[in-house]
């Protein structure tokens, strides 16, 4: 496995590595609203709020649209081993973010195996809207999900992104619902969760981190933005002494490209 790139802040580097954790966004949170925009089947469900990503390139050219996006030209780019995060093996041959086969955080439940550790590539298509609506099929006795590609499709114009990313799917926990159960059981609850996805009841979690492991951390890359100040390095030269023993790099935009605020 090689490494994974991610454009970002430097408030972000500090908090991943003091934490030792990786951000995943509920994908009615990332930056491409269609993504969580379009209702799936007969119901026209929101499957994106039941869908927490954390978004990488493999491209190692730095991306001019990516600094600008998402750091201002100001922030960094992280480079990760791809085998970054700690992991469990819960069967022969799929490792879980998670200890347990289910594990519950807020009003969400992470069960295994929709929650093995693997990056996935981004699906990108003409048509987003119809592939996100047939996520979702029936044929009034048997239902089924598509969670392999939920939340791996977005419009080709998107393509520029060259995107691959990490995700976590959720069955929800409508307290309401449950409450409502005489004797609950893990059947009777199991079926209270389809209800809420069919009711698009919207979950409080908004994010989940994941702990990586410290091979991942200790081989950390990091580069500066084409704009980032000697101030900026100093503070990121100070995150990288304290939590790690890696060292940075200029971008190669570093004094090739104007500035914002002189062009008129």
């Amino acid at each position: 496995m090689g490494k994974i790139y991610h454009y970002t802040t430097i408030e972000t580097l500090a908090l991943i590595l003091k934490h030792k954790t990786i951000r995943f966004n509920r994908l009615d949170k990332v930056d491409d609203m269609e993504e969580a925009m379009y209702g799936s089947g007969n119901h026209r469900v929101l499957l994106g709020q039941y869908c927490f990503v954390s978004c990488w390139t493999k491209d190692n050219k730095e991306n001019i649209a990516l600094w600008n996006m998402y750091t201002n030209n100001r922030g960094i780019r992280i480079a990760m081993d791809e085998d970054m995060f700690i992991k469990y093996k819960l069967s022969e041959k799929y490792y879980s973010y998670f200890k347990d086969y289910e594990h519950i955080e807020c009003d969400c439940n992470f069960i295994f195996p929709n929650n093995q550790v693997k990056l996935h590539k981004i699906k990108y298509v003409e048509d987003n809207k119809s592939e996100i609506s047939n996520l979702i099929n029936s044929n009034g006795e048997w239902i089924n999900i598509n969670t392999q590609d939920l939340g791996l499709i977005k419009n080709k114009l998107w393509r520029f992104q060259n995107e691959c990313r990490f995700k976590l799917i959720a069955l929800p926990r409508d307290s309401n619902l449950i409450k409502k159960i005489k004797n609950p059981n893990p059947v009777e609850i199991s079926c209270s969760q389809i209800q809420s996805i069919f009711q698009n009841y919207k979950p409080c979690l908004e994010y989940i981190d994941i702990p990586i492991n410290e091979n991942a951390l200790n081989s950390i890359e990091v580069m500066l933005g084409p704009e980032t100040t000697l101030a900026d390095k100093i503070i990121v030269e100070s995150l990288l002494r304290e939590f790690t023993n890696s060292s940075i790099r200029n971008s190669y935009f570093i004094d090739k490209m104007r500035r914002k605020n002189n062009i008129l």
